[in-house]
């Protein structure tokens, strides 16, 4: 007997449990709601960015050439069918809808923003009841707007240039190509090929980075938590409302957003066990 024993203790070594996949444990069979983010450049060009777009580089969203191409755009990304759509907006006053109804009883006509040439007519294609503006402030927003915190919050960004970073950094610089090179492909192409060359896997890598480009690696550390109140804040507080309007595994998600915060988003939900994120340009294969 115990040799028996000296024998399975020796084994015991040679005994090892299958591997398993992960998604087996934190999925299973479990139905989870699938989620399109579509990364878009601001149609109408409001100049807010550090990259902003030569006037002779833009183009006329309202030209009966890109209406053309709108529409082709548009009948892309139904093969979506959406049931939920987010969008890049605080939505005061309830705007959106407001505009929306006004849309539909043929008293409003679409502007050049995104969120008109392409949310409203997906709302209309697939007779949504809303629209979600989930955009946010920042946390240094918050407190800079306190009394009690307003001082701490200019302390934290006293000195700090993030803009002229990224310029005067030779990944910045390249960075700037690439915005340069953009305008043109969108001159040359269509809105959708433009949109998928937007959206690829490989452009949406590269356009989180461009978050943090010439920004990491100084010797003063306040650098991170800046950044972690500012655009780290915003694109969190976006997904957490976004996540609160997230109620059933049968939902479709669209997220219609500037391409850096979709960059951003894509970590997201291409970790999470809870979400099946759709790539934009393999809508051609997509079934619900």
């Amino acid at each position: 007997m115990k040799k028996l024993k000296l024998i399975f203790f020796l084994l015991l070594p040679l005994i090892s449990i299958k591997a398993q996949s992960v998604d087996d444990i934190l999925i299973g069979d479990k139905n989870l709601p699938d989620v399109l983010l579509i990364g878009t450049f601001h149609f109408s060009y409001y100049d807010e960015d550090t990259y902003k777009t030569n006037p002779e580089d833009r183009i006329d969203i309202l030209s009966d050439k890109r209406q053309l191409e709108i529409k082709e755009l548009v009948e892309y990304i139904s093969r979506f069918k959406p049931t939920k759509i987010f969008v890049e907006d605080f939505n005061k006053n309830n705007i959106l809808m407001n505009n929306y109804r006004e849309y539909k009883n043929g008293n409003y006509q679409l502007t050049s923003d995104e969120i008109d040439q392409i949310a409203y007519r997906l709302m209309d294609d697939f007779q949504l009841d809303t629209i979600y503006g989930v955009d946010q402030k920042t946390i240094f927003q918050t407190l800079y707007s306190n009394d009690e915190t307003k001082d701490y919050a200019f302390d934290l960004y006293k000195g700090l240039d993030f803009e002229r970073d990224f310029l005067d950094s030779e990944i910045g610089k390249k960075y700037m190509k690439l915005y340069e090179y953009e305008d043109q492909y969108l001159l040359e192409n269509s809105m959708l090929d433009y949109f998928k060359w937007l959206n690829s896997p490989e452009k949406k890598n590269r356009g989180f980075y461009s978050l943090f480009a010439g920004i990491f690696g100084q010797e003063d550390e306040r650098v991170a938590d800046a950044s972690t109140i500012g655009m780290v804040s915003r694109n969190f507080r976006t997904l957490n409302l976004i996540e609160k309007n997230i109620n059933s595994a049968n939902d479709r998600i669209l997220i219609l957003f500037g391409s850096s915060h979709t960059d951003f988003f894509k970590l997201y939900y291409e970790s999470s066990p809870e979400h099946n994120l759709i790539e934009f340009n393999d809508l051609e294969n997509y079934n619900e």
